[in-house]
């Protein structure tokens, strides 16, 4: 029934009688379609709001900001099909703009959604159109992160190929090969990958690569290349002088280890190097770096108390925000709750409505993830636009019954 309502409304928005709307309030405050779900909200009310609300925006570039957290919610629900529609048609309301800057900056956002959905072509077809080498290498890594979570490892090698940093593109397949399967890793080719690890121009990125290659050794089943390769980049971190590299190499370290679901042995020793180095650090831009990575395995390690006091690092509502929306807490979510909680208080003094919306999302997208979905509800009511509103709510939708 969901699949349905959700194909049968989008049908309607597809149609050209979508430009002809007319927007029900110029004020862009919290509408009656998405304020009526809010109140006792389901999936079926937080899809058809969302478009309800996009069939009565005005303006191109709205309609397609909740149309892409709408194709977000289908493909969360396994409705890909019906989120490659929706991309498609996001992108002709930010066409319908013509403005190229909008465009630009919409299918830096929609490419990677497609690769996510399956579309991994159709995610290239759109990068074409971006000028700048920079940005149209960073959306094609997104892209290649997207086609190798999805287990398209091809797909990510193609994109990949396509980038002009070659260098960065190496690095980047590296650490999308170590959270791969090990049926995807058969075909691996490990000497030829630690050959270009050795040969890397910084210490640093030797160590780096020393530890995702011993990761893909975890991962298919050989500890003794694994032990050999943390053996050597042990040796090799004698080399790293700087206090600011040493304690940024062992944390990533462990975010590595801990993101690719090493046996816990391992997790907890580089944790444990990565303590030892960061304990050394002083200044909040350093702190804060620091904490980002080694918080969510705190968080998830069953250290909540431990990653919430790392807060105080960060200096700004925004920065709060972006670091508690990737925590997830192993057990107990109350006390993450109750912090997300005090930070929405705090967005209100924020100047500036959209501003003020945009932390609201951020915090959003961790509820989701913990998948709260009353917190997810309490944040989506705060927001003050309509069309961020309608696009909350219908990025809550898996949440929902």
């Amino acid at each position: 029934m969901k699949k349905i309502i959700a194909t049968s409304v989008l049908f309607t928005l597809s149609s050209a009688a979508l430009a002809l709307q007319l927007p029900v309030t110029n004020e862009h405050k919290p509408n009656a379609h998405t304020m009526a779900c809010l109140e006792a909200p389901t999936r079926d009310c937080a899809f058809t709001a969302a478009l309800q609300t996009v069939i009565n925006e005005e303006f191109g570039i709205e309609r397609a900001k909740v149309l892409i957290g709408i194709a977000r919610s289908m493909i969360a629900t396994g409705q890909n099909k019906q989120a490659i529609q929706t991309l498609v048609l996001a992108l002709d309301e930010a066409r319908s703009v013509n403005l190229s800057l909008v465009t630009r900056e919409k299918i830096t956002e929609i490419a990677p959604l497609l690769a996510r959905a399956g579309d991994t072509a159709g995610a290239l077809a759109l990068v074409e159109e971006l000028e700048r080498p920079v940005l149209k290498d960073r959306v094609l890594f997104e892209i290649a992160s997207e086609a190798g979570s999805t287990g398209a490892i091809a797909d990510a090698r193609v994109t990949l190929a396509q980038t002009q940093n070659q260098t960065r593109a190496f690095w980047r397949e590296l650490r999308i090969l170590a959270h791969s399967s090990k049926k995807i890793l058969a075909s691996v080719k490990m000497e030829e990958l630690l050959e270009k690890v050795r040969t890397a121009d910084r210490v640093e990125l030797q160590y780096g690569g020393l530890i995702q290659l011993a990761i893909i050794a975890d991962r298919l089943g050989l500890p003794g290349e694994r032990n050999a390769l943390i053996t050597e980049a042990d040796e090799l971190f004698l080399s790293v002088i700087s206090i600011h590299q040493r304690a940024a190499s062992t944390a990533d370290r462990a975010r590595n280890m801990f993101e690719a679901g090493m046996a816990p042995v391992f997790i907890d020793e580089s944790y444990a190097l990565a303590m030892k180095h960061g304990k050394r650090l002083r200044g909040n831009e350093v702190q804060s770096s620091f904490a980002d990575k080694v918080g969510v395995i705190e968080a998830a390690s069953g250290s909540l108390e431990l990653a919430l006091s790392r807060l105080d690092v960060f200096v700004d509502v925004a920065a709060k925000a972006k670091y508690l929306s990737q925590l997830r807490a192993s057990r107990d979510q109350s006390l993450l709750t109750a912090e997300i909680k005090e930070i929405l208080k705090q967005v209100t003094e924020i100047e500036g409505a959209y501003d003020r919306d945009l932390v609201r999302l951020t915090l959003l997208d961790g509820a989701i993830a913990n998948e709260d979905a009353f917190l997810a509800q309490v944040i989506v009511v705060a927001v003050e636009d309509d069309d961020n509103q309608a696009y909350g709510l219908a990025l809550m939708a898996p949440l929902l019954e």
